[in-house]
């Protein structure tokens, strides 16, 4: 049993294939990754007869139902396949119907395609340090929207088929791929349109909100759908924006298969509140496992609740929304964002990455390198400035070390960043431990800059 995704179509010509498909299909360096997405698929039946073809051509929406089938067989749930509607119908060890669908890029939008170096890297930067925030959660928003209405009254056209039972909770499954850098959005955009919470990256603070304004339209888009009873017949909201090929490679990775590619994730300790964001390096040893990613999102006024003991202990966030306040439970480590890139730029790439974790953690560069305050702030800037040297410490750049000293407010920049260079040759030579090539030189002329500089 299963699906033969990547055996060629003929009725499907090579001009109509997706990109992502004809890359797994024709590249020999993702066969590890086509062996993760076939045993996704390994028990599952094509009721349709058509979702090979759909994924071949429209890639998305199958691939969100594909991973949902591992993820779902995965946590040992049965699933019954006689009959071709909702998506997907759990029997045991708790019966609830799913209904899956995604969020895609409007027409018109900006092609996924055109995802460049630049892009991928942002989606480690923090959401405060996002200058398009407000604009890409606005925009999630609206797809997210467009995409659960499309699929709300699924509900009644099921419940007159003889084999749905209308007393069982019904979820919609939605996997966000609405624009192209939809791996930066997080729960923000759910937590909008279903709570009407609007996350302020600024303050870290939740709004109250009862609308956003539809970008670059003068068009408004109603927010907080599950603060009255009205879709009362939606249980709750399944959720990814990671279900992507990066969780592929990530669960590739985890079960020790040979890749090209490295895998960072930066993940939310729900329980600590000093350093909270915590940076993964995927491997086997340190996996990523295959329903992280996911959030459940429940509705307070659902007529067929969904009992938190179903996805309780599977690694899934789930939240709540009680008396008006927003409460998840805190059994894992949710996934912020994840970073896929190839292993040939992880040492160009991986000091930045630490930087991104330390503005994630709002913690100042002089705290967070370790360098002592009480000799910085002992410097007298009338007469001398501060010469600060950036050196990894581990051949894999996994700790920036800070050299500082002083020299005379005389000397040019030029000169000092000469001398700085002459100085790091000498340390790299007269100490123990490792340090690799400078990363960069910052002279500090005043205390203004030097307070500049130590901002969070």
């Amino acid at each position: 049993m299963g699906l033969n995704l990547f055996d060629t179509i003929e009725k499907i010509p090579e001009s109509q294939q997706h990109k992502k498909f004809r890359m797994l299909k024709d590249n020999d360096e993702f066969k590890y990754i086509r062996k993760v997405i076939l045993c996704w698929v390994e028990e599952m039946i094509d009721k349709d007869n058509n979702i090979i073809e759909k994924f071949q051509k429209d890639f998305h929406s199958s691939f969100w139902e594909f991973y949902l089938f591992g993820c779902f067989h995965n946590m040992g749930f049965k699933i019954d396949q006689t009959h071709n509607r909702p998506d997907f119908m759990i029997k045991a060890p708790f019966e609830i119907n799913i209904e899956a669908v995604v969020a895609n890029i409007k027409q018109g939008g900006r092609k996924e395609g055109s995802r460049n170096i630049e892009d991928i890297m942002e989606m480690f930067v923090p959401p405060r340090n996002q200058k398009d925030y407000h604009e890409l959660q606005h925009e999630a928003i609206v797809r997210q929207s467009n995409a659960i209405m499309s699929k709300i009254n699924k509900y009644k056209e099921y419940s007159k088929c003889q084999w749905f039972k209308n007393d069982v909770p019904f979820m919609i499954a939605l996997g966000s791929y609405g624009q192209v850098n939809y791996g930066r959005e997080y729960v923000y955009p759910m937590i909008a349109l279903l709570y009407g919470l609007y996350f302020n990256p600024t303050n870290g603070v939740y709004n109250r909100i009862y609308e956003i304004q539809k970008p670059n339209t003068s068009s408004k888009i109603p927010v907080g759908i599950f603060t009255s009873d009205k879709y009362s017949n939606i249980s709750a909201i399944l959720y990814s924006c990671t279900a992507t090929l990066g969780k592929a490679t990530s669960i590739s990775i985890s079960q020790g298969d040979i890749s090209d590619n490295v895998v960072y994730t930066i993940r939310r300790d729900l329980g600590d509140e000093e350093i909270p964001y915590k940076l993964q390096e995927v491997s086997k040893d340190d996996p990523e496992f295959l329903t992280e990613g996911l959030f459940v999102f429940h509705n307070p006024y659902a007529k067929n609740e969904i009992d938190i003991k179903i996805f309780e202990n599977k690694d899934i966030i789930q939240f709540f929304l009680e008396d008006g306040k927003l409460s998840c439970t805190t059994d894992a480590y949710p996934i912020v964002c994840r970073l896929n890139i190839p292993k040939a730029l992880k040492l160009d790439f991986r000091n930045l990455i630490d930087e991104y974790v330390r503005q994630y953690n709002c913690i100042s560069p002089i705290e967070y390198y370790n360098i002592d305050n009480k000799d910085v702030d002992n410097i007298d800037f009338s007469k001398n400035c501060l010469v600060l040297i950036w050196m990894p410490t581990t051949r894999q750049g996994l700790f920036l070390k800070n050299v500082f000293y002083q020299k005379s407010q005389k000397l040019s920049d030029n000169f000092l960043k000469h001398d700085a260079l002459e100085f790091a040759k000498k340390m790299r030579k007269n100490t123990s431990y490792y340090l690799g090539e400078v990363v960069k030189i910052d002279i500090i002329r005043s205390k203004e800059q030097l307070e500049y500089m130590n901002r969070p």
